[in-house]
């Protein structure tokens, strides 16, 4: 019975207390919180593009597969189609190629599978081949 006595009358000043200090402890977090917030959006905006630049390589793939890119298509028709290669480079040792452009497996690390493709002088698509590394 003593004990209640004694809480009762400072359990709002109790509360209050506990109120202010949780704040403070929010506010001193809140820049922490902030970074893990931001963190997880950008890692939710990287994962929506790594997906569609998935998905634009495996339509390329399957085209070629499939024999639907066909050759002498434009560079550029096929930088709209199937969004930016890797990297683009002068073609080394292939005749009638002026540029090879490179298309790699977005996910796979390291030795994953790449698309070459090699384009004449006029840009227009010369050969193209597709390459694993694991083989």
């Amino acid at each position: 019975m003593a004990k209640s006595r004694i809480f009762t009358p400072r359990l709002p000043i109790l509360t209050v207390t506990a109120i202010f200090i949780s704040g403070c402890v929010y506010l001193t977090h809140f820049h922490e919180a902030m970074f893990v917030k931001n963190l997880e959006d950008n890692r939710k905006e990287m994962q929506v593009q790594l997906d569609e630049e998935a998905k634009l390589y495996n339509n390329l793939r399957a085209d070629i597969t499939n024999g639907r890119l066909a050759k002498l298509t434009q560079k550029q028709a096929i930088f709209h189609l199937y969004g930016e290669p890797s990297l683009c480079r002068p073609a080394e040792g292939l005749a009638g190629s002026k540029e090879t452009c490179i298309y790699r497996k977005p996910s796979g690390g390291l030795f994953t599978e790449i698309i070459l493709l090699n384009f004449d002088a006029r840009d227009r698509l010369n050969s193209c081949q597709i390459q694993n590394p694991k083989e």
